[in-house]
């Protein structure tokens, strides 16, 4: 098992990115680029502790990769933390932990916290991973300046058109 752990300051409100970390639009757009969900599409309902699917994984959206699970073990409103058991593919097991906490006046810090298990191909997957989230996160940052900063969305301001 290998743990990898990123994390990035937002320039809005944990209570913001704590509502947007439990929509699948969230989701989405921030693996948008990178991964495909299709079973994912579509769903407005905010996630709930104790949900589980299987679907398919798409590779830059062109490449069906493999079937993936995910079960959603805990949604914690009070510490503002979502935990998930994942598996699919090589992977034998995914758990991952996205958090949200303040960090200052309209600030906040998100992180990702995901152990890995590939068999031998863990050491590579975690790397892999490594770069996933920082791009996630990069794609983060982006959510937040278009939609969730603390005066409103970015386009709403003279200034941003």
């Amino acid at each position: 098992m290998k743990t990898i752990h990123v994390q990035t300051e937002l320039p809005t409100t944990a209570d913001a990115v704590w509502q947007a970390m439990q929509h699948a639009a969230s989701f989405l757009y921030v693996t948008r680029g990178l991964f495909g969900f299709p079973a994912l599409a579509g769903r407005t309902a905010p996630c709930r502790e104790g949900e589980q699917g299987t679907g398919w994984i798409w590779l830059f959206h062109l490449i069906p990769f493999s079937r993936h699970t995910i079960h959603l073990v805990e949604v914690d409103h009070a510490t503002q933390t979502l935990r998930s058991r994942e598996n699919g593919g090589i992977l034998q097991a995914w758990n991952h932990t996205l958090h949200v906490e303040p960090a200052g006046h309209h600030r906040c810090r998100y992180s990702d916290t995901v152990d890995i298990d590939a068999g031998p191909l863990t050491g590579i997957v975690a790397l892999t991973a490594a770069w996933i989230y920082r791009y996630r996160q990069r794609r983060w940052q982006k959510l937040v300046r278009k939609h969730l900063l603390p005066t409103g969305p970015r386009y709403t301001h003279p200034a941003a058109t």
